[in-house]
């Protein structure tokens, strides 16, 4: 095949046979060479460029998923939170009211333990505590004469408690109008004995006189007989007169017969004493009765009194409203002299002096299984230079049980006491913290990898996707 050629790899080795006509196509084959070579150049460093930006991305992407698995970061919650004093702000009150009768104290004074805040006017108060007292006296007096009616002495005699107050006019009226009651009611109870047993003397004095008849009928009874003895014999001889002994013996019969009548009347008359007998002691026993009845409502009466004279007694205590505790007032809520305090309402407030302070943080209530008790939080305040006053540490001591509410906004959330060291409070000398100041805490949570926070709401999305409604 003189007229083929032959073509090594490379393109330069020629057979000798097509040699000649190599030499010849040489002109027209040197252009397309040039083309394919430059083509070939364009292309090269284009494919190198992709290759290196995928090797490049998947680089960035391979090193920061590895930083995202292995670099652990901080959480924390953010909360609002306000100093309170450790022993909480005290709230000064009283139980039932009253009219303010002088103020001694004013908004920002230091107050000692058992200083005089507030005096209440006394005057129904005191009133009030000598009407009881009337009224215990009297109960008394009436429980000491019914106790002499019970036993039946002659004689009333007051307690030594009522007699030291007999020099006061209104206990004196109480003293003698239950002496002269209980004076009447004997008499009255006597009188009515007295009459009865005048009763019963006239009936014994009518069985006296029945008795003598009786004795009476029965001597002429014993004779009438003995003379029907003595006829008997003369009868039987028909010495004696048949209407002589018949008369004899009609006269024993009536003898006999007003001797019977006799003896009803004297037991009929010992039957009325019997009766007047028992209404005497019926009288008596009624009477014994009313008193028993009458002690056991004046005993509780008196229970009832003495409990509502302890309590004026302790009202009158209250007339003067002391500090609980040393510190200062404030929030005073009565301004005026006979101004009017309502039960159980706050009349000051007394912040505590010399207690710790400390740091009532809001946590919102989905944060709070976030947060463990020593947990540490950053703390700054806000009312403070924010140049010069440097963040300080405290720790987590107290987690509130329960949800509380905002007064102001009405969201719940989580009391949250938060303990600063007096090394961190020396960090702030410059600034003073009062109660109700204002901050700013970051409570430290437990650490996780950035990947975590990346992943984790692509887990709760899917968690709640496959969740069947």
């Amino acid at each position: 095949m003189p007229d083929r050629a032959s073509i090594d790899g490379s393109g330069q080795l020629l057979t000798h046979t097509g040699l000649h006509h190599a030499a010849s196509d040489a002109g027209s084959a040197t252009p397309a060479r040039n083309e394919t070579r430059t083509t070939a150049a364009v292309h090269a460093p284009v494919h190198h460029l992709i290759f290196g930006g995928v090797f490049v991305v998947l680089g960035l992407f391979g090193g920061f998923g590895l930083w995202a698995a292995r670099t652990e970061l901080a959480g924390a919650v953010i909360a609002p939170a306000t100093v309170v004093v450790e022993s909480s702000v005290k709230k000064v009150q009283h139980p039932t009211g009253g009219i303010v009768g002088a103020i001694h104290v004013r908004n920002g004074d230091l107050v000692r333990e058992g200083d005089l805040l507030i005096t209440l006017d006394d005057t129904q108060t005191r009133a009030n505590l000598q009407i009881l007292t009337n009224q215990i006296v009297e109960t008394s007096a009436r429980l000491a004469r019914l106790t002499a009616e019970q036993t039946g002495a002659a004689t009333l005699r007051f307690p030594d408690e009522i007699e030291q107050w007999s020099t006061d006019t209104a206990v004196s009226q109480i003293i003698n109008g239950e002496t002269v009651l209980f004076d009447s009611r004997r008499l009255s109870l006597e009188g009515q004995e007295k009459q009865l047993r005048e009763r019963i003397l006239q009936f014994e004095k009518e069985i006296a006189g029945l008795t003598a008849q009786r004795a009476a009928k029965a001597t002429e009874i014993e004779l009438i007989s003995s003379e029907l003895a003595s006829l008997a014999t003369l009868e039987q001889k028909r010495l004696v007169p048949a209407s002589k002994m018949i008369a004899l013996r009609r006269e024993a019969a009536r003898l006999k017969g007003e001797h019977a009548q006799i003896e009803a009347g004297i037991a009929q008359a010992k039957g009325r004493i019997a009766e007047v007998e028992i209404v005497i002691l019926q009288q008596v026993q009624q009477f014994k009765k009313e008193v028993a009845a009458e002690t056991r409502d004046a005993q509780a009466r008196q229970a009832e009194l003495s409990e509502r004279r302890v309590a004026a007694e302790d009202q009158l205590k209250r007339i003067n409203i002391l500090a609980p505790v040393t510190g200062h007032v404030h929030q005073l809520a009565v301004h005026t002299v006979g101004g009017v305090v309502s039960p159980a309402e706050p009349i000051l407030l007394i912040v505590p002096d010399g207690d710790a302070l400390t740091l009532d943080a809001q946590v919102a209530p989905r944060d709070r299984e976030q947060i463990a008790l020593g947990a540490t939080a950053k703390i700054r305040f806000a009312a403070f230079n924010q140049r010069t006053t440097p963040e300080i540490e405290g720790r987590v001591k107290l987690i509130a049980a329960d949800l509380s509410e905002d007064r102001r906004t009405g969201l719940p959330y989580y009391s949250v006491r938060i303990a600063i060291s007096d090394g961190e409070l020396a960090r702030i000398a410059g600034a003073t913290l009062v109660p109700g100041l204002p901050a700013d805490v970051q409570i430290r949570t437990e650490s996780r990898t950035a990947l975590s926070y990346l992943v984790k709401p692509i887990e709760d999305q899917f968690a709640k996707a496959f969740r069947e409604r």
